[in-house]
């Protein structure tokens, strides 16, 4: 919080939680990148027409793009499971491999899905299946689907929403005015402004609070100015922060501002 207006009559403080909306500002890109670059699905689908007629279509879908591939049935001789060269660090960051179907056709592989998984078992189970519809000619339909996107969006999601949350902080501008005799408190947000007003006449004295984090000291201590009300009660001004010297200086401020006498112009 820091001091707009000083004068002997008035004294204005206002909190911009500029930090806060950097964070939501980041914290909402980010959510949106896991979306569009990690938002994908993959599904096969064959129909055999007759014993020696059919085809297959593989389709991939990266967020709002989709490609079909289109494969007779003649043409697709297999699926084999395959161990990428390149491999991706786990949650503990040890580099462990990963493993995906690859459809077998004369000209190239194919592979199924852009990602593959850590566990081969998973995989192996969509190639046997594959396999065992090209082996058996009676069977008219096949259909696998990778589909992964609901956890993406889930992802994202959280990240979006805190931050648009995290936006949504409002600036606090407290102004204490000698002439009108009162005490206003200004909660400006993007939705709606929230206005209250005090007399000034109640305000006995101004305090630091401070409270430690779940209770320990090692986690360090949190301050918030506070002023006392004649009904012995409490009205915060601050939000709770670690940075007491500058809860000090707004005390010092206000202490000073509410000890000198009224201004008065003849």
């Amino acid at each position: 919080m820091k001091i707009i207006k000083r004068t002997p009559n008035q004294l204005i403080l206002q909190h911009r939680p500029i930090g806060i909306w950097l964070m939501g500002s980041i914290l909402t890109i980010v959510g949106l990148v896991i979306i569009i670059l990690f938002t994908r699905a993959s599904s096969l689908t064959c129909q055999r027409i007759s014993p020696s007629q059919g085809s297959c279509e593989l389709t991939r879908s990266h967020f709002l793009i989709s490609k079909t591939i289109i494969v007779s049935i003649n043409d697709l001789k297999g699926a084999e499971v395959v161990m990428n060269h390149t491999r991706q660090i786990d949650g503990f960051f040890i580099l462990k491999p990963y493993y995906r179907v690859i459809l077998i056709i004369p000209t190239k592989r194919i592979p199924l899905t852009v990602y593959g998984t850590i566990t081969h078992d998973q995989q192996e189970a969509i190639a046997t299946k594959i396999n065992a519809f090209l082996k058996k000619p009676v069977k008219t339909s096949l259909f696998i689907e990778r589909d992964q996107r609901w956890l993406i969006y889930l992802v994202g999601g959280i990240f979006i929403v805190v931050g648009l949350l995290a936006e949504l902080s409002k600036i606090i501008t407290v102004t204490f005015d000698k002439i009108l005799g009162t005490l206003t408190i200004e909660r400006e947000g993007l939705l709606r402004t929230d206005v209250f007003e005090f007399p000034m006449e109640d305000i006995i004295g101004v305090k630091l609070k401070s409270a430690s984090l779940f209770n320990t000291e090692k986690m360090g201590s949190h301050y918030q100015v506070a002023l006392e009300l004649k009904s012995d009660k409490e009205l915060p001004l601050t939000k709770k922060s670690t940075l007491k010297a500058n809860k000090e200086e707004i005390i010092h401020e206000i202490t000073n501002f509410l000890c000198q006498p009224h201004f008065t112009t003849s």
